[in-house]
């Protein structure tokens, strides 16, 4: 079972080309919540700290991991090149 990410972020940076699918599904996820005004579903402990790594999310004022303008660029980004591949 995989434990929830706690928050900490890396001062590390690595290109976008190094997320998967599946750290996209979990970002969309991410701003689904947020434009919504939800809490986030539980995010697995690996994706939440990969994702801060990029500083595509972030932890909130009451601890919950939200998408940071970055993350929306970025998806804008991967959405952009999944219509190109279309």
């Amino acid at each position: 079972m995989r434990r929830a990410f706690d928050g900490r972020e890396s001062s590390v940076r690595v290109m976008d080309s190094n997320l998967t699918a599946d750290d996209f599904d979990w970002l969309r996820k991410l701003k689904g919540a947020a434009d919504a005004k939800r809490d986030p579903p539980p995010i697995p402990a690996d994706i939440g700290a990969k994702l801060g790594t990029f500083g595509l999310a972030k932890r909130n004022s009451s601890g919950a991991l939200t998408i940071t303008p970055e993350g929306r660029d970025a998806l804008l980004e991967q959405d952009m090149r999944d219509a190109e591949d279309r």
